[in-house]
């Protein structure tokens, strides 16, 4: 008896534990989410999502952290990795899904199997004739769905590839190939209200009738689409495995998960469609100033699962990211079609994407049939690129291999084995920096071989043009264009300061505190935001009564061409002495208008651009102050298990710095560190910031190195010019940071 009461003590005891530690896990959990609706936006629709499925934020601690997107086609076997092969791709595949699922797009019903059309209308009206089909499923036939049918005139009946699209604005992509008889194009109504204001997404209507399921509003509205699948394939003049689909923008993004679950799709054409689909959650969010996972999730709630709203800030914790979404497809036909200055999308993040998909279609032994098509200037596709479209259309129903007719030619080409073997990195000039001087040393050496430092002319009124500044966006009426060197910049004046006259005299009571904005790694167009939490950085700090020069980075704007051949050009450089010789330049500008005051030039930069604020003050005694926002995380200890991305992201991804890459793996033997590049700028004020919400630089991390500096420094003066802000927000520049910003150089 006792035995057996000892025993019941024990399982009662081991349930009490139990019980304690699901409570223990569902307080952190809520605690996660408080912590998270303080530091973002109120979402009514998250909120309310929340109480529907009683969704609580995942043990961020418990998750692995993935900086760099999960490679698809590596699996754990006894403690190491191995390659899958293509006979166990379709068990992957189920795997991939469930992640889809669960964390990106949400669960739908079953495909309800009794899908039936009804003809409302047929009619011949411009060069086509169109059917009005009302299709009906699902539980007493109760849900509904109007699809709209083109036939070309005098057509064969005979079976013919369909082009399946969600409205008539995206028709333009298969109507060449409409026209030449080759294809036929059906539109369903599950579209967003943003295309057809006066015809209501009918998915709307049956979102609950299937009983309570968590699918986002695009895999509804991809799983309507299926619903239009369903019945083509009973029409006998319908080329049955020739069902394609495609979209641009929101549209394309349904297209794509509609593919992702409907293998009778052939093939699909996902014209920009941004983030949530040709980008990585990982590569667009504000540090390269995206449409991030928070924003996306804000704006459009039910765009995408919401849970990924968990992840703002986590981007690297999330189980799954949207390559998941493109490798459900594979090996079908697929055209990635972007353009160059569109704000949706970025070409080196959309040429990530491509890059971690496309081992997969080569694995399934399909690499022609993935493309990715460029094309000039903003978001709108222009005629040449519907006809690229159907072309592309009728070479897969041809059989033949779309990437052939649109080839892989990347603006941000870059792989980092190949470049170590070819250029041996000289040793540095010194084992460690142990003086300022060591550490300019040494930070030339980093930056690689390059042209020297030369001053530059420059030219006022000449710069880039109106039709290239509209392309770019940039904001304002009243700036001063500029070219200096080979570069194009445009200074931004207080509204009450317009520029001097070339031969006025300035006195120097009235010239400016000058600002040179760095910007981020933001290819579209360049220094000019895309999607922002603040305001237009260089027009806020116009307004405080600085004159602002702003330029595009190399690799960005109007730049993109330049970064292609870098590496050809200068294969001892870096990206980044590239940028920091640019910003030396831009000091030349700055030092060449009258307006300026050459004792109040300031350097602020966010992302990569605080990381080049930090390096330019350093080495260039012009600079009188600098801000580094979101740069850096300390070379030492940033290591492949940090979570950040580790020493590696500068060297082997962004390509910024290639010779720390011969440190990945023993990076405390980096010769010179954060510590030493901040004291090689003290006694002059120095400002960084470590937002709290930052995976890529660590709040913690970036203290440290702060700390490190001032204790470099020696001399409390020198100490306290370098400040360390740490808001509590994600990786951005938000206006309360540009509010900060300004009172600290302002201060000065």
């Amino acid at each position: 008896m006792k035995l057996v009461s000892r025993r019941a003590g024990l399982v009662a005891l081991a349930l009490i534990l139990i019980g304690l530690g699901r409570v223990a896990a569902g307080d952190k959990q809520r605690d996660e989410l408080e912590q998270l609706r303080q530091a973002l936006p109120a979402c009514g629709a998250f909120e309310q999502w929340l109480v529907d499925f009683g969704y609580l934020p995942p043990d961020f601690d418990a998750l692995p952290a993935f900086p760099y997107p999960q490679d698809l086609l590596e699996v754990p076997q006894l403690g190491r990795s191995r390659r899958l092969t293509a006979a166990e791709w379709p068990d992957q595949r189920r795997r991939l899904a469930d992640r889809v699922e669960d964390y990106l797009l949400g669960h739908a019903p079953p495909a309800p199997g009794n899908t039936r059309a009804v003809v409302e209308e047929k009619k011949r009206e411009a060069g086509r004739e169109t059917w009005t089909i009302r299709l009906e499923f699902g539980p007493e036939h109760a849900a509904k769905l109007h699809c709209w049918l083109w036939l070309p005139l005098h057509f064969q009946r005979q079976p013919t590839p369909v082009f399946l699209v969600d409205n008539t604005n995206y028709t333009e992509f298969a109507r060449e190939a409409l026209d030449q008889g080759r294809f036929l194009i059906c539109v369903y109504n599950a579209t967003d209200p943003a295309y057809r204001a006066d015809k209501k997404d009918e998915s709307e209507a049956y979102k609950d009738l299937f009983g309570k399921f968590d699918w986002s509003e695009f895999r509804r509205r991809g799983w309507s689409a299926s619903r239009a699948v369903d019945w083509l394939r009973t029409l006998d003049f319908v080329a049955r495995d020739q069902i394609y689909i495609g979209g641009h923008s929101r549209s394309a993004k349904q297209a794509l998960a509609c593919a992702a679950f409907d293998e009778r799709i052939a093939g699909v054409i996902a014209s920009s469609p941004g983030s949530g689909g040709s980008l990585h959650f990982r590569f667009c969010d504000q540090y390269y100033y995206g449409e991030s996972a928070e924003r996306l999730t804000s704006v459009f709630p039910l765009w995408v699962l919401p849970k990924v709203r968990f992840f703002a800030g986590r981007e690297n914790k999330l189980p799954a990211d949207m390559h998941f979404v493109y490798a459900l497809i594979a090996p079908r036909p697929v055209l990635m079609s972007t353009a160059i200055n569109d704000s949706v999308e970025s070409t080196w993040a959309v040429e990530q994407m491509y890059q971690s998909i496309a081992p997969i279609w080569e694995l399934l032994g399909a690499r022609g049939n993935l493309a990715l098509r460029y094309r000039p200037g903003q978001h709108h596709p222009d005629a040449a690129t519907c006809s690229a479209h159907s072309r592309f259309l009728a070479l897969c129903s041809e059989g033949k291999s779309p990437a052939e007719a649109f080839p892989w030619q990347p603006y941000h080409p870059w792989n980092y084995e190949a470049w170590a073997r070819q250029n041996p990195v000289p040793a540095p000039p010194c084992p460690r920096a142990q003086s300022r001087e060591d550490a300019r040393q040494l930070i030339g050496w980093l930056l690689g071989d390059g042209p020297a430092y030369a001053p530059v002319k420059t030219a006022f009124g000449a710069g880039e043009s109106d039709e290239a500044a509209k392309v770019l966006n940039r904001s304002g009426s009243d700036h001063l264009r500029c070219r200096f060197g080979d570069l194009n910049g445009d200074f931004y004046y207080p509204s009450n300061h317009p520029p001097s006259a070339g031969s006025q005299t300035v006195v120097s009571e009235t010239r400016l505190p000058t600002i040179i904005w760095l910007a981020p790694l933001h290819c579209s167009t360049g220094y000019t935001p895309g999607y922002r939490t603040g305001d237009v950085p260089y027009l806020h700090f116009a307004r405080a009564g600085f004159l602002v020069l702003a330029f595009d980075p190399i690799a960005t704007g109007s730049r993109q061409e330049e970064r292609r051949d870098f590496y050809h050009q200068y294969p001892a450089w870096s990206l980044m002495g590239r940028m920091v010789l640019d910003a030396r330049h831009a000091i030349d500008a700055a030092l060449a208008n009258p307006d300026a005051d050459a004792k109040r030039i300031s350097l602020v930069g966010f992302g990569m651009g605080g990381m080049v604020a930090a390096l330019t003050a350093a080495i260039d005694e012009r600079v009188s102050a600098a801000v580094s926002a979101s740069g850096f995380t300390p070379f030492h200890g940033d290591t492949d298990a940090a979570g950040t991305g580790g020493l590696r992201r500068w060297s082997h991804l962004y390509g910024w710095l290639p010779r720390l890459g011969g440190f990945v793996g023993q990076e405390a033997s980096a010769p010179v560190d954060v510590p030493e590049i901040l004291a090689a700028i003290a006694p002059r004020p120095m400002l960084v910031i470590a937002p709290a919400l930052d995976w890529r630089h660590p709040q913690a991390r970036v203290a440290q190195a702060v700390a490190a500096a001032q204790a470099v420094n020696g001399q409390p003066e020198a100490a306290s010019q370098l400040q360390l802000y740490s808001p509590a927000c994600l990786a951005e520049f938000n206006n309360d940071i540009q509010s900060h910003i300004t009172r600290f150089l302002k201060g000065r």
